[in-house]
């Protein structure tokens, strides 16, 4: 749509598009008619704001990735939107949004119900959290003492690091099956076909999978399920012999053993000596005794002192 003239910063401001890529789910609207909310949550790992859009109802939630480049636009109708960035969402289970708050109210030592336990004055849409149908699974992280009408929470440990665990075995479960790339080069392979680079051990995919779901933990939560799953760091792991490479890397200089350039030193043994033509034979046969060498002619003559 070409642009009316006389048209106001703040009018092309609202004007401005976004391209968005969400799913189907998180779009279609209830009975209630009612849309998609995007608004702040504390995040998990980080503890800081980020965006995150909850579905028709709030019964899903969704966490808003961007993709952005240098120098990107895109071209929409008849109209150039300066910014190129790509949204997308993807699916968050509610579970590893309400655990920091869990663990916070486990450290004073009571049993909170869930209205009380989700509570954020520098995030208040927060409680959106309460409606997703997600948090009917609570009982994997949390000890519930009441009935169907008033329930009380509480941070269980052990029953958190098992349900994380149950998580990570079946993400690395599904990377095998898909036999996704999951070596430290993993970006540069996927356009190598190759046997070693394409399926991973199994503890690999174990390894990469506990990096994937401690990106929705803080760095304690992450260091206990890494732990429990006796999953060995990197840098403590026992380096595994590789063959050569084919072409070996010089570390110094190797010079030859023999000097090709130098003369002949004349050792016994060291060259065959040379036939003599007839000519040369000749010349060893007369007399040179009285004869200078061709070399004092072209020698400087020196100049007598005067007497």
């Amino acid at each position: 749509m070409p642009k009316k003239s006389g048209t106001s910063p703040e009018d092309e401001k609202e004007q401005s598009q976004w391209v968005f890529l969400a799913e189907e789910s998180a779009l279609t609207q209830d009975i209630d008619n009612s849309k998609p909310v995007i608004c702040r949550l504390r995040h998990p790992r980080t503890d800081d704001g980020a965006m995150f859009m909850f579905s028709c109802g709030d019964t899903l939630v969704h966490e808003i990735i961007v993709f952005q480049e240098e120098y990107r636009s895109w071209f929409v109708g008849q109209t150039v939107q300066e910014d190129g960035s790509l949204y997308l969402t993807t699916r968050v289970d509610p579970i590893f949004l309400v655990l920091p708050y869990l663990i916070k109210a486990e450290k004073k030592g009571k049993l909170m119900t869930s209205d009380q336990l989700v509570i954020d004055d520098d995030f208040p849409e927060c409680n959106r959290l309460l409606s997703c149908t997600g948090l009917n699974e609570l009982h994997h992280v949390c000890d519930i003492k009441g009935d169907d009408d008033l329930k009380a929470y509480r941070y269980n440990k052990d029953k958190t690091l098992l349900w994380l665990k149950l998580k990570v075995t079946k993400l690395a479960d599904r990377l095998q099956e898909k036999r996704i790339n999951v070596s430290s080069g993993a970006a540069a392979a996927s356009y190598v076909k190759s046997l070693k680079t394409e399926a991973g051990s199994k503890d690999d995919c174990i390894r990469y999978a506990h990096g994937m779901v401690s990106d929705y933990l803080n760095e304690e939560v992450s260091q206990e399920l890494q732990e429990y799953l006796g999953i060995q760091n990197l840098q403590d792991a026992t380096p595994v012999s590789e063959p050569p490479t084919k072409k070996a890397k010089l570390v110094e200089k190797v010079d030859p053993e023999e000097n090709y350039y130098s003369t002949p030193t004349g050792k016994s043994g060291s060259q065959k000596p040379k036939k003599e033509s007839v000519a040369q034979k000749k010349l060893k046969q007369v007399d040179k005794s009285g004869m200078k060498n061709i070399a004092s002619f072209f020698s400087p003559k020196i100049k007598k002192e005067a007497k």
